[in-house]
């Protein structure tokens, strides 16, 4: 029987909801070659892209409006810390040394809320709109709102989207050191060497 909140466009979604959030970014990445995504900062815990969902996507685009140089590193040793988690760690490394993946930061950017734009080869087709949480259960009492709509709205976004990361800078290769410092030492079978952020993170 097909799953009415992921066939219907628009869809609404809770932390309640039968499909979750999750799922439904996963099946929109399946069918993407690029991926343009606007979220309030980077949280690499909740990061579990399978390699199977990323092996089509050319480009994958984050913009982010509060980067802390801290939490992402102890966030990037707590994964390569669990064995469960690590390959998640290891898969946005590897995104970032392809250079599949940018990173750029817009503190001044404004957006609300956080949003994503999924495109084909025949442009865009979904937009997901709202709180971008992938784990459950949700940690509050909620609601957790967000939404998925279809092509229109997923043109549209993308404009506002492109006018943001325009005039927003480039953080990719600072981020990379300080993920890349604990994962690379893992795999060398010794403690990750902390590294300094670099210019573009606070």
């Amino acid at each position: 029987m097909p799953d009415s909140q992921s066939d219907c466009l628009p869809c609404l979604l809770d932390e309640r909801s039968a499909t979750s959030f999750r799922t439904i970014f996963g099946r929109a990445l399946l069918r993407s070659r690029t991926v343009e995504a606007a979220i309030l900062r980077i949280r690499l815990g909740s990061v579990d892209l399978s390699a199977r969902e990323v092996a089509g996507v050319q480009g994958l685009r984050i913009l982010v409006a509060e980067v802390n140089a801290r939490t992402v590193e102890q966030e990037a040793y707590g994964l390569i810390m669990d064995p469960t988690k690590q390959q998640n760690l290891l898969r946005v490394l590897g995104l970032l040394e392809e250079g599949r993946m940018e990173i750029r930061s817009a503190p001044l950017g404004g957006w609300s809320p956080d949003f994503s734009i999924f495109s084909g080869g025949e442009g865009p087709h979904t937009l997901l709109l709202g709180l971008h949480w992938f784990r459950r259960p949700f940690p509050h009492r909620g609601p957790a709102w967000a939404a998925r709509f279809g092509p229109d709205e997923a043109r549209r976004a993308q404009l506002r989207f492109q006018e943001l990361w325009e005039g927003a800078h480039d953080i990719s290769p600072a981020v990379h050191r300080l993920i890349g410092s604990d994962a690379l030492g893992d795999r060398r079978g010794t403690e990750g060497v902390r590294s300094r952020a670099g210019p573009g993170l606070s």
